[in-house]
């Protein structure tokens, strides 16, 4: 779900939940005596419960810090600071370290962990010191915070994944099978045209999210999409090499068998939304963010949900990007005296009983902390036998933000027929070039 980001990407990919007020929260009963613990978040998002309402977003957070400060007396306030949308996030950030800002906590979605705060020395590697609770913690969540084969966070989210959601009455009315298989959507587009909707809808002038389609392509096209990423980050294999321009041509059929419409690249995320609930597109592609505004605005037909489709003659079985995509860092420059009570409040944040405070009222379809569950909705159910188990890492909380953005700017350019497979590659492989002629990649330890 993908950002430079969307994402996705929490990223971006949340940004499409809408932006709450930038908040900032502290304890109103803040001593001077004892320690205050500085969380510091890029964006408006990167608090806890970021979905809710700001009044009750806060409630929560409140509550989860009243408990850590009741059972923690060395702690006299915890200082949250998140503001601001998430496409400022790393320059934020960067402004607040060069004007020497105290911060002892990150509020780290995982995007901005694997594409920058890592590289840029923000962070610092907590896979020891987490060892004691880490049994509090789903291990392939814990993966979106592994950089290097370190660990530098601890996720306090949701998870999401991605999928297709679709118009249920209207493929029921037209016979169109679900879940479908990519013939069979082929096959449906004269039905959909015939009945004046379009097929698929993507939020194309969203840039960030066009990312999400080439993570389907790329894992089918190789059939190790993560694999095939961290060869072309080592040097090894190159962004531009068969199988890259094959996740490419593999978009660009979206377009030509005409289920994706081109109409995607001037369509925004409530575009898109509004077409789909009003009827006049029947389906789009998006992550289980999406799911609060579908069950917002959709209320002349049912919805429902099946995974991207495995492509012709592709090698690779589908894998769809997600992951957990919010967690807690120690930054870099925490100063000494307070790494342990930071551990400790990262610790309590990963108590069951406590995230149940914030992750339930996310509704969530699951999460990244072991014993709080999902909901048990159709959808949900069907998300967790289908997408989920197939789910692997958003590339680009592998990729650089660089690249993230430079394979935005590409599919754009190959959905919109300016650019083609083997030039939109081209394109990828030359910001990455860049990037490591600039000194930029690898990443310094």
């Amino acid at each position: 779900m993908a950002v430079p980001s969307c994402s996705p990407p929490v990223r971006l990919r949340l940004a499409v939940l809408g932006l709450a007020a930038a908040l900032a929260f502290a304890p109103a009963a803040a001593s001077a005596d004892g320690i205050v613990l500085k969380v510091f978040g890029g964006s408006s998002l990167d608090v806890l419960a970021p979905r809710q309402a700001p009044d009750e977003q806060k409630k929560i957070q409140q509550a989860v810090f009243d408990g850590f400060l009741k059972s923690h007396p060395e702690v006299s306030a915890i200082e949250w600071d998140a503001q601001g949308p998430q496409s400022g996030s790393l320059q934020r950030m960067m402004t607040a370290k060069l004007a020497g800002q105290e911060i002892d906590l990150v509020a780290c979605p995982a995007f901005w962990v694997n594409g920058a705060y890592v590289r840029r020395g923000l962070l610092k590697p907590i896979g020891e010191e987490i060892k004691p609770f880490a049994a509090n913690i789903d291990p392939i969540s814990l993966d979106a915070f592994t950089n290097g084969g370190k660990v530098y966070g601890v996720p306090i989210s949701t998870l999401s994944t991605s999928t297709v959601f679709y118009n249920a009455d209207l493929f029921k009315k037209l016979g169109i099978p679900v879940p479908p298989s990519y013939d069979d959507l082929k096959a449906a587009v004269p039905k959909l045209k015939a009945a004046g909707v379009i097929p698929m809808l993507h939020q194309g002038a969203n840039a960030p999210l066009w990312p999400m389609w080439f993570f389907e392509t790329l894992a089918q096209a190789s059939g190790d999409a993560v694999g095939v990423t961290q060869t072309n980050l080592a040097g090894k294999t190159r962004f531009d090499d068969p199988v890259d321009v094959e996740a490419f041509r593999l978009i660009k059929q979206w377009v030509d068998d005409g289920i994706l419409s081109k109409d995607s690249l001037s369509v925004d995320q409530e575009g898109m939304r509004a077409a789909f609930a009003s009827g006049k597109s029947a389906m789009y592609y998006g992550g289980t963010w999406e799911v609060p505004s579908l069950k917002e605005s959709v209320k002349s037909f049912t919805w429902g949900v099946f995974a991207f489709p495995k492509m012709p003659g592709t090698p690779g079985a589908p894998r769809h990007g997600g992951g957990a995509d919010n967690g807690i860092c120690l930054s870099s420059s925490i100063p000494a005296e307070k790494v342990k009570p930071a551990l400790d409040f990262v610790a309590y944040l990963s108590q069951p009983a406590v995230a149940r405070l914030y992750l339930e009222p996310e509704e969530p379809i699951a999460t990244s902390i072991k014993g709080v569950e999902g909901i048990d909705t159709p959808y949900a159910r069907d998300l967790r036998a289908t997408a989920f188990p197939n789910t692997i890492k958003f590339l680009d909380w592998i990729w650089p933000s660089e690249v993230a953005t430079a394979t935005a700017s590409a599919i754009a350019g190959v959905v919109g027929g300016t650019l083609s497979p083997e030039d939109a590659a081209k394109s990828v492989q030359t910001t990455f070039q860049t990037l490591v002629d600039d000194g930029n990649w690898p990443p310094k330890d």
